[in-house]
């Protein structure tokens, strides 16, 4: 008979166990073991859920992108790096953050455009102004 609280031998007759003192009630079996099942290896049947990753690419798109608003030349890196890792993300199913490729393409772009808009129309007001005088 075993003890139903430590799992300890307790001898026929005994109203205690022995080693923790806990009343015995009735025979008992054995506490089982918990069956615990071994990891799968590499060279198990089962097939390996594949991780997904951020491009880091993209993420540079996306942080040259916002920096593009105060310096210019970023800009132009966040669309290179846009392009660069919108092609990374359509082409590997394991690869997130086409979204944020996107998101630092359209910045860059939208920098881009102001900042020549913004030359051109600096250059037409100096031609204006150096013209009248």
């Amino acid at each position: 008979m075993y003890c139903a609280k430590c799992g300890a031998q307790v001898t026929e007759g005994s109203s205690f166990c022995g080693k923790c003192g806990a009343p015995v009630s009735q025979p008992t079996a054995p506490p089982q073991p918990a069956v615990v099942s071994p990891p799968p290896s590499a060279t198990s049947s089962q097939t390996a859920v594949a991780t997904t990753r951020t491009s880091g690419i993209a993420i540079a798109s996306l942080v040259l992108g916002i920096i593009g608003l105060l310096i210019n030349p970023l800009s132009i890196l966040a669309i290179i790096f846009g392009v660069i890792g919108i092609s990374q993300t359509g082409k590997d199913p394991n690869l997130k953050g086409k979204g944020m490729a996107v998101a630092g393409l359209v910045l860059g772009i939208v920098v881009v455009i102001l900042w020549i808009v913004a030359i051109v129309v600096w250059a037409g007001s100096a031609f204006w102004w150096f013209s009248n005088f």
